[in-house]
């Protein structure tokens, strides 16, 4: 009997952290799709990561009250506090008070829109570094933790990559000129690429029409980058139109696709595309 007991203990101490929590019925909801990858990445094998908003919704896209009680059961709820979600977490936890809040943008500054913080791999980082501090925070198992660092480890690795490629494409590219339609690709100038944005909300707009009509002239602009599901004005269509410009949309990664997941397409994947859509002007 001491024996079996005694087996019994090993067992428990060898492989005890899998008796001390059973996380099959934990789930965590997230907003946009670049929080929600951060968020499996470091916690995926803890809980079921999933996003509010379905494949392919915009920023428009409005939760309903019966997904506000869907999401209200989960262990942890990560959103945007600078792009407005604020509210929506503040719905969410009043449907359970014992729910827990991540702002995975606590302490970023973003002075063009809330999608230049995960298009700029530097604020991705500080991104992902704020839900890694908060689940940790939230966590009691000292195994969790250390899968939490070790993750965050590798994440952090793989974005440090994108930061890398994007100042050397800034740095050794044939040309350093890019003609975009919003302020969202104005984080581009933090990598030596100069941006000229040719959007109503630019206060030197026609300044920026004149620049972009003489490189044009030069032959030094052949693309002009859209976020994807923006809708152009008149003028915009109309450069477009008279200097036979190539379109190039950018993935503005809000949400992903039914086919973009089907192909197994993530963020660090799309992201490269990204990149790679930038070298089109800059190395020509």
């Amino acid at each position: 009997m001491k024996k079996l007991l005694g087996l019994l203990l090993l067992c428990f101490l060898l492989v005890g952290c899998d008796f001390v929590d059973d996380f099959s019925d934990r789930y965590l909801y997230t907003t946009s799709y670049p929080i929600e990858y951060a968020a499996d990445v470091l916690y995926g094998e803890y809980a079921t990561v999933a996003s509010a908003y379905p494949n392919g919704a915009n920023e428009t896209y409005e939760v309903t009250d019966k997904k506000k009680e869907k999401y209200a059961t989960a262990e942890t709820f990560i959103y945007s506090g600078i792009s407005g979600e604020a509210s929506l977490a503040r719905d969410i936890l009043n449907k359970n008070s014992k729910l827990k809040l991540i702002d995975a943008t606590k302490g970023i500054k973003s002075t063009d829109s809330f999608t230049s913080v995960w298009l700029n791999p530097s604020n991705y980082l500080m991104l992902c570094s704020n839900i890694k501090s908060s689940l940790i925070d939230y966590t009691d198992n000292i195994y969790v933790k250390e899968a939490i660092e070790e993750n965050y480890k590798k994440l952090n690795e793989q974005v440090s990559e994108l930061d890398v490629e994007l100042y050397d494409i800034g740095k050794n590219g044939n040309y350093d000129t890019l003609l975009v339609t919003s302020d969202v690709f104005n984080y581009l100038s933090k990598y030596n690429i100069n941006v000229i944005a040719i959007n109503s909300d630019n206060e030197q707009i026609d300044k920026s029409y004149s620049d972009a009509k003489k490189l044009i002239a030069d032959k030094k602009i052949q693309y002009i980058y859209i976020l994807s599901g923006q809708t152009l004005d008149e003028n915009q269509e109309k450069l477009i139109a008279e200097n036979n410009l190539i379109k190039v949309e950018i993935n503005d990664l809000f949400t992903l696709t039914d086919e973009e997941r089907t192909a197994g397409s993530n963020y660090i994947s799309l992201m490269k595309e990204t990149i790679e859509n930038y070298k089109k002007e800059l190395y020509k």
